[in-house]
This record gives C-alpha cells, sequence and structure tokens, in this order.
C-alpha cells in the first residue's frame, strides 16, 4: 500500500466512523425518549445503563478525528495527544509505539510516552 493509498483509506475510515456517530447519536435520543416512558424506579438503572452510549458516540468521534489527522499528514504522536480521551490515547500509543527488537536477543525498546489528558464528557 502506497503512502497515498493510506491517507486515502484514513480520510474513509476518519468518514465512516463519523457516519457512524451520527447513528448512534440517533440511537442514544431514541433510548432518551423510552428512558421518559420507563416507571420512575426503573429510571436511574436504564440511565446508567444509557450512558453506554455517550462513551460509544465519543470514541468514535476520537477515533474519526484520529484517522482525519493522520491522512492530514499530521504526526502519529501529535494526533494521539490530541484525542480528547486520555485512556484511548494511552491504549493507542501502547500499541503505536512498540517497537520490535533487532535480534531475538535484544530486549524491546518503548518510545517515551508523552503525559496526556482527557475528560469523558457525559451528555455533552
Amino acid at each position: 500500500m502506497t503512502e497515498y493509498d493510506a491517507k486515502g483509506l484514513l480520510a474513509a475510515v476518519a468518514a465512516e466512523l463519523a457516519d457512524i456517530r451520527a447513528g448512534v447519536d440517533e440511537a442514544g435520543g431514541l433510548v432518551s425518549e423510552l428512558l421518559r416512558l420507563a416507571p420512575p424506579e426503573q429510571r436511574l438503572t436504564f440511565l446508567t445503563r444509557m450512558q453506554a452510549f455517550d462513551v460509544l458516540s465519543q470514541r468514535v468521534d476520537a477515533l474519526s478525528g484520529l484517522a482525519g489527522a493522520l491522512a492530514a499528514d499530521q504526526p502519529m504522536d501529535t494526533a494521539l495527544a490530541a484525542l480528547p480521551l486520555a485512556e484511548m490515547a494511552d491504549r493507542l500509543r501502547e500499541m503505536s509505539f512498540r517497537v520490535k527488537p533487532l535480534s531475538s536477543d535484544a530486549a524491546p525498546v518503548a518510545a517515551p510516552v508523552a503525559a496526556v489528558s482527557g475528560d469523558l464528557l457525559l451528555f455533552d
């Protein structure tokens, strides 16, 4: 795969993820409407479970932004640092900066990890 192909693919992935986010948001709206119809004693339980939709939406949005940033030639460490969800950024950074040893005797060398902060926004 050429660099041009990779950029085009990343841009397409970013667009797909943005479309998925819109679908997740619509489903979250439907769940909100159904929550209003739930018996009062069950609303708190359903509300807590409904927050999963918001988390999914934020994760998809973050991945869309990351793919778009990489497609626009942003350096990987910069694109990862811009992720709004710190735990996701940490997971992706850990996976992306792993270096394979040069020989079977050599220990793996990890790239330095930059500090990142982020907040999970519920019902933004």
